[in-house]
């Protein structure tokens, strides 16, 4: 009896490794033919890339002015065991942002969902064809245009910024502030509030925000954090966590805040048909 499970579980590894190996060297053979840097074995070009989130992302794009100093437009890296594919060009974008088959997304893309769900951005394929049909219609250009006025306002305070930026004379790094101006544009256009964010951004809110966006680009790096239990027991589980309590609080009050708005004016059409009415140029509640 020994001698059987033993011989079974022999099989059984051998047949593993014979899938994984052919698993890796039909990767390898198809993601070969895109240049990149010279990678090693097993840990591919981690060696290459520094593991700060800010300096690992500034080297990528280092990369993609190198390639296309060089007319190229495609280029592959191997994080550990995990090829990456990196397109700089317009075509190619194109090709794989307008598919409807390329829709499996990797399971960096997860690192999200305990934050917004499993919305457009991480859905799998199904679920994200039958919820695309539903939100379509409410980015319709149409729709956007009652949102100018909202657009003009946040835009005349960001230019304010510029201006004094401006004025320094000195090199100064604008991310951030586009940032503000853009979670002001949107949060106002989709959720009907005002966060102030450029004027105010040190609420807890907005420290949630960017608390999110550095952990999980921290965890894209650090492949020792893939696994939920480790990421928890050792990473920064735990701040994440908090994090998306203070985040889910706020979105879930503005949810609450707008059903009591539709149910006040009789119902969501009624709502929409009012707020229409009244070319929804009325600044809305600032929280």
């Amino acid at each position: 009896m020994g001698l059987v499970a033993i011989t079974l579980i022999v099989v059984v590894c051998m047949w593993i490794s014979n899938y994984i190996y052919k698993r890796a060297k039909y990767i390898f053979e198809r993601i070969s033919v895109f240049q990149g840097p010279e990678a090693l074995p097993v840990i591919g070009n981690l060696i290459q890339f520094h593991f700060k989130p800010e300096e690992f992302f500034e080297q990528a794009q280092g990369l993609s002015y190198m390639l296309r100093s060089r007319q190229e437009r495609l280029c592959r890296i191997w994080f550990g065991p995990m090829p990456f594919v990196l397109m700089y060009g317009p075509q190619e974008c194109e090709a794989v942002l307008g598919s409807n088959k390329m829709l499996h997304k990797p399971v960096q893309y997860s690192f999200l969902s305990p934050w917004i769900g499993e919305g457009l951005l991480v859905s799998k394929p199904d679920k994200w064809r039958s919820r695309r049909k539903l939100l379509t219609p409410t980015f319709h250009y149409e729709i956007l245009k009652d949102f100018v006025e909202v657009y003009n306002r946040h835009g005349r305070t960001l230019l304010g910024k510029f201006l004094k930026i401006a004025d320094h004379g000195q090199y100064e790094d604008i991310f951030h502030t586009v940032t503000l101006c853009t979670l002001d544009v949107i949060c106002e256009a989709a959720l009907g509030i005002c966060i102030d964010a450029q004027k105010n951004p040190h609420s807890p809110y907005l420290e949630a925000v960017f608390r999110m966006k550095v952990i999980v680009q921290q965890r894209q790096v650090k492949p020792q954090y893939y696994p939920e239990f480790l990421f928890n027991l050792i990473g920064d589980g735990k701040e994440q966590a908090r994090c998306v309590k203070i985040l889910h609080e706020f979105t879930g009050n503005v949810i609450r805040a707008r059903k009591a708005k539709a149910d006040a004016a009789g119902g969501v059409e009624k709502l929409l048909l009012q707020e229409s009415a009244e070319g929804n140029t009325k600044k809305p509640k600032e929280h």
